[in-house]
């Protein structure tokens, strides 16, 4: 048998994998499964002594995923001892020492996730599912859907259901150097009458810049423009948000004290809006922590969740699950890297978190606009590695590697012609001079 155990796994995800994915199987003409997306697939062991693995990426991918690494090894049951660095399974498989409490069943029997020390998590904030939130009253257990919250109606005994409600208006004009905002539909997604389209204007009246946060539970076809200065300007546009966006708070800098956030939602959207807050920088909120020099600031919620805030990565120093100058990965797993091996452009994380939200790369990589790194030698190759395409941006010159590739190809076989047109010219002389002979 084969097993295979992956390291990364990184594809664009898409509605059955239709734009890159990676099938495999026992052979070419039976695929086992086929996979695409964010999260590590589990290992595949193969009875037969070989597997088939196909990778396919679409042209009209993002290109902002970063592939896959698996490792294989090729054994069988029953074995009476294994390597020194091996681990030996209860069914008598050998497997290399590194994949034990993986939280990965390459044994087949699960033998090597046996007896793993749980590494530290933080305790569940709340007892209620998904969509649902819980009442705070002292030892209550209620739960109520999301959108009983603000509502103006006390559906919690104590009334914590309409507390620390975030302002609902469809627009308005926000004039404090810190506030917050939401869109009306955060809690009820109602659009089925008509599209919904809102407008806030933050004048600060403050000359330095506003920074501004937005939590995106976007629709599919919904978005959200942000643009530096009051109104709604085409050559101020500073960023436009989709659902792409909804996994993790985004933050956009206006070049003064003004800037203006316009929202779209179609009829008929599933999506719940943002919510949003806005300080003047260099200024942290109460409940905030400064990051230090880089004028940027943190939550408690968002210390030692695996995603830089702080270009500095003051937020995710410290954290019980890492040793001392380590950062952990995103999602709980335990998982940790050091320094160096942060925006290399190899991924240690199997979210690939260590990749992610770069304000500097290590050296050899050059930093896209999109806080992602790539190797150096990419940049100026004729091909875009960068989302935003900035790798090919003040270029000399730009040749494309497709070209680059068939002049080679074009150059040796245009070699080799030439060879045998040379060959023939010398075996017909050869001949014509034994004939005058």
């Amino acid at each position: 048998f084969v097993t295979n155990s992956f390291k990364n796994f990184d594809l664009e995800d898409s509605q059955k994998c239709a734009v890159d994915w990676l099938m495999i199987g026992p052979s070419s003409k039976r695929e086992e499964y086929k996979v695409c997306g964010s999260s590590i697939p589990p290992s595949f062991i193969s009875a037969r002594d070989h597997v088939w693995i196909f990778f396919h990426s679409d042209a009209s991918s993002s290109g902002q995923a970063q592939g896959f690494r698996l490792s294989y090894i090729r054994g069988k049951i029953g074995q009476a001892v294994c390597q020194s660095d091996e681990f030996r399974c209860a069914n008598g498989k050998c497997i290399p020492s590194t994949w034990k409490c993986n939280s990965m069943d390459e044994c087949g029997d699960n033998s090597d996730e046996r007896n793993c020390t749980v590494p530290p998590t933080e305790p569940p904030s709340s007892i209620c599912p998904s969509g649902m939130f819980q009442c705070s009253a002292a030892h209550s257990t209620k739960c109520l859907m999301n959108e009983l919250r603000c509502n103006s109606v006390k559906d919690c005994s104590d009334g914590s259901d309409e507390d620390n409600c975030p302002d609902l208006s469809c627009g308005k004009r926000l004039g404090n150097f810190y506030g917050s905002f939401a869109s009306p539909d955060l809690f009820r997604a109602d659009h089925s009458r008509a599209d919904l389209r809102c407008t806030w204007y933050v004048d600060t009246q403050d000359n330095r810049h506003v920074l501004l946060q937005l939590d995106l539970q976007l629709g599919y076809n919904d978005y959200v423009k942000v643009y530096d200065g009051i109104g709604e300007r085409g050559d101020k546009l500073m960023q436009t948000f989709s659902y792409h966006n909804n996994r993790h708070s985004v933050s956009v800098e206006s070049s003064k004290g003004q800037l203006t956030v316009s929202y779209h939602a179609r009829s008929k959207s599933t999506g719940h809006g943002f919510n949003a807050t806005y300080q003047v920088k260099g200024y942290c909120l109460p409940w905030e922590h400064p990051c230090g020099s880089d004028e940027e600031c943190f939550t408690d919620k968002q210390h030692c969740d695996g995603w830089w805030h702080c270009p500095n990565g003051k937020d995710e120093e410290n954290c019980p699950a890492c040793q001392k100058n380590e950062y952990p990965c995103e999602g709980n797993s335990g998982l940790c890297y050091s320094i160096l091996d942060r925006c290399n452009n190899q991924k240690n994380c199997p979210d690939g978190s260590d990749e992610k939200n770069c304000f500097t790369c290590q050296p050899g990589n050059f930093h896209c606009g999109t806080n992602l790194c790539i190797f150096e030698t990419w940049r100026c190759d004729g091909q875009e590695d960068c989302q935003d395409g900035s790798d090919e941006h003040n270029c000399l010159v730009i040749v494309p590697r497709k070209v680059i590739t068939a002049a080679l190809i074009g150059s040796l076989v245009c070699g080799l012609l030439l060879v045998i047109a040379l060959g023939c010219a010398f075996k017909l002389y050869s001949l014509r001079t034994r004939e005058y002979r």
